[in-house]
C-alpha cells in the first residue's frame, strides 16, 4: 500500500511516511507545484524564553533561558510512562498521552488498517507492558496526518505538554522516542531513543496534491518505520512535534541520512483541541491556493515596507475561483496580513486562523493590495469534503 507525500518546494526531497514496521510507504513529489490549502495550528506558550519578530515576519528567539533542561537519561525516565505502542492490522506505530484521562496523539496513518481506512479500535500497550483497547475518536487526514485515540484505565495517565513552536529554535537539541521497527526485547519498554537537533522549522509537506501541511519540523534525530506518532521532545520534556515522515534520497533510491520530519506542536495541539471539544476538526474555508510567507525581497518588489509581514498569494490560481476570498475581492498578488485581528506571519499562521474560525462566519481580513493596506470582509465557507 503506497501513499504519496510531496514537498511544497522543489528543494524539499520526497518524503516517506513512518508507517508500521510491516508497511512500505514511499513518497514522490508531484509533477508540478502543489496547490496548498488552509491547514490548522494553535500555540500555547510553555517553553521559557523571550522572542521578538524578525524582519521576515518569522518569530526569532533573542534570549532563551534553559534552567530546566534535562539530561537525555533523565528525560527518558520522565516521559517513559507517557509513551505507548499502537498496533493495527497494518502494522505498528507510536503514540503519547496528552491528557491524564487517557487521550493519546498519534499519526492518522498509524491507525489506518490493512484495508486503507482508519480503524475504530486499536491495540495500545502501556509502558508497564499492559495492553488495552483504544478507541479512535478523531482522525484528520484532509490537511494533517493526526489521529486522537482514547483509552480508559483504573488510574490517571501521565500527559506530555506541548511546546510553543515559536520558542523552538533551529539548532536546539531534541530527542525522538518511538517503536522503531518494533524491535523486541531490551530493558523496560522496547521503544528506541535517539537524539539530534532541530534542523529547520516551518517546512511544508503535502500528503495530497490538493492539501498541504504546514509547520513541520525537520530533524536529524534518527527516526524510521514504527516511530510514526511518537514525540519529538525538547530537553524540558515538552513535545515540539510528532514524528511523521522520513526523506528518501532521490539520487540513490535509498533513505536520506538525517532528514526526518515531525508535525509541529502547534498543528498537533490545534487538531487535538478541536477533536476534544467538538468531536471533529472544523475550520473556515477561505479559498487560497498557492502562497508563501512574505520575505523582505518580495516586500520590496511589492513596494511594501521590508518589515511588512503576511502571506503572499503567489501567481495564477492562488485564489480559488468562486471561493469566499474571490467573492470578497482578494486577488493573486495580494498579501494577507491579518485575519479577524490575528497577525499572519507564516503559512502556519494562516492555518491557525482558519481553525479558529467557523464556516459561515464573517471576518475582517487585512490585506496589502497594490501597495496599499485595505480591509475586506469575507464570509467563510466550508472546506470542500468537510
Amino acid at each position: 500500500m503506497n501513499r504519496f507525500l510531496a514537498p511544497a518546494a522543489a528543494t524539499i526531497a520526497a518524503l516517506g511516511l513512518l508507517a508500521g514496521a510491516c508497511s512500505d510507504r514511499i513518497l514522490t513529489p508531484p509533477a508540478s507545484a502543489p496547490v496548498s490549502t488552509e491547514s490548522a495550528a494553535q500555540t500555547v506558550p510553555s517553553q521559557p524564553g523571550t522572542s521578538q519578530q524578525s524582519p521576515t515576519g518569522a518569530t526569532a528567539a533573542t534570549t532563551v533561558s534553559k534552567p530546566n533542561e534535562l539530561s537525555t537519561t533523565d528525560l527518558v525516565k520522565l516521559v517513559e510512562p507517557s509513551i505507548v505502542r499502537i498496533d493495527t492490522t497494518a502494522g505498528i506505530g507510536t503514540g503519547f498521552f496528552v491528557s491524564d484521562d487517557g487521550y493519546i496523539v498519534t499519526n492518522a496513518h498509524v491507525v489506518t488498517g490493512r484495508n486503507g481506512a482508519p480503524q475504530t479500535t486499536v491495540g495500545v500497550t502501556l509502558s508497564d507492558g499492559s495492553r488495552i483497547d483504544g478507541t479512535v475518536v478523531g482522525v484528520e487526514t484532509a490537511r494533517f496526518d493526526v489521529a486522537i485515540v482514547k483509552v480508559s484505565g483504573p488510574a490517571r495517565f501521565k500527559a506530555l505538554p506541548f511546546a510553543n513552536l515559536a520558542n523552538v529554535l533551529v539548532g536546539q537539541d531534541v530527542v525522538a522516542i518511538g517503536y522503531a521497527l518494533d524491535l523486541k526485547g531490551g530493558e523496560g519498554p522496547s521503544f528506541t531513543v535517539t537524539r539530534g537537533i532541530v534542523s529547520a522549522k516551518n517546512r511544508s509537506t503535502t500528503e495530497d496534491p490538493r492539501a498541504q501541511s504546514f509547520g513541520a519540523i525537520q530533524t536529524d534525530a534518527a527516526i524510521t518505520h514504527g516511530n510514526s506518532g511518537g514525540p519529538l521532545l525538547n530537553l524540558n520534556g515538552e513535545v515540539v512535534g510528532v514524528n511523521t515522515s522520513i526523506a528518501p534520497d532521490p539520487s540513490t533510491g535509498g533513505v536520506a541520512a538525517g532528514i526526518g520530519f515531525a508535525l509541529g506542536s502547534d498543528v498537533v495541539k490545534a487538531v487535538y483541541d478541536d477533536v476534544r471539544v467538538g468531536g471533529k476538526v472544523t475550520r473556515g474555508y477561505l479559498g487560497i491556493g498557492s502562497f508563501e510567507a512574505l520575505r523582505p525581497a518580495r516586500a520590496r518588489e511589492l513596494n511594501l515596507p521590508e518589515d511588512a509581514t503576511g502571506v503572499y498569494l503567489a501567481g495564477p490560481g492562488s485564489v480559488v475561483a468562486g471561493s469566499p476570498a474571490d467573492l470578497a475581492g482578494i486577488k493573486s498578488g495580494d498579501v494577507i496580513s491579518k485575519i479577524d485581528g490575528m497577525a499572519i506571519h507564516t503559512e502556519t499562521d494562516l492555518g491557525v486562523a482558519m481553525l479558529r474560525e467557523e464556516p459561515n462566519k464573517k471576518v475582517d481580513i487585512e490585506i496589502y493590495h497594490g501597495g496599499k493596506k485595505l480591509t475586506v470582509t469575507v464570509t467563510l465557507g466550508t472546506l470542500p469534503g468537510q
